[in-house]
């Protein structure tokens, strides 16, 4: 949050928030290189855990959370080039393909937990939605069709729950981009699973229909 006021705000204002905050003049700050220290830290952090929503169902603890928001907050002033380069492309795709490949080999020594993985989708949805504001519909559409694969080969491929919501989460965030395909990706997962699914994805469902219904008039 400092780094974006630093970059942003103007000379006075700055002047104040220094004094009133007490913050360095001097002090070395990059948003580059504070996501790319954000994202290891996420990588290893055993905070980054599941704990139960009555919203959400198994959603991500409040930590996880944080690396979220701060992530999001530094890529919105980065702007989508630099953000689907240097961490969709580089960090979260790598990680998640780590992941898949883990699980197709049985293997279970180093591989990505599976909180890790349901955080890198939510933060793939989050980043996504820079994407659509900035206006790279394809890009964006591109990102949620892997995804809407990913959900459906779900119970084939015994994804846990927890990664599963995150991924239809992350579907829900990315709705504009391709409102049919992402409600039909929702349907068809919904015809298969046997847990109770909970009240955010029934929500976040009807929004995204609703996106259908506006793209007929």
């Amino acid at each position: 949050m400092q780094l974006i006021i630093r970059q942003n705000a103007n000379d006075s204002v700055l002047a104040c928030l220094n004094a009133y905050l007490s913050w360095e003049q001097g002090s070395s700050l990059d948003a580059g290189n504070m996501v790319s220290n954000l994202l290891s830290e996420m990588q290893s952090c055993p905070k980054v855990e599941f704990q139960l929503n009555y919203k959400y169902g198994e959603d991500l603890s409040e930590d996880a959370w944080q690396y979220i928001f701060a992530i999001d907050l530094l890529c919105s002033h980065l702007k989508w080039d630099w953000t689907h380069d240097n961490v969709i492309s580089k960090v979260l795709w790598p990680s998640m393909d780590k992941w898949i490949k883990k699980r197709k080999d049985h293997e279970t020594a180093q591989s990505v937990p599976d909180s890790i993985v349901a955080l890198t989708l939510r933060l793939i949805g989050r980043l996504g939605q820079i994407g659509l504001k900035e206006g790279y519909l394809s890009a964006v559409k591109n990102i949620s069709s892997v995804i809407g694969l990913f959900v459906q080969h779900a119970k084939e491929e015994d994804v846990p729950w927890g990664v599963q919501l995150a991924a239809i989460y992350s579907l829900c965030d990315l709705g504009s981009s391709n409102p049919v395909g992402i409600v039909g990706a929702i349907h068809a997962w919904r015809a298969t699973v046997l847990n109770s699914v909970p009240f955010a994805v029934t929500s976040g469902l009807a929004e995204v229909n609703s996106l259908c219904k506006m793209d007929l008039h």
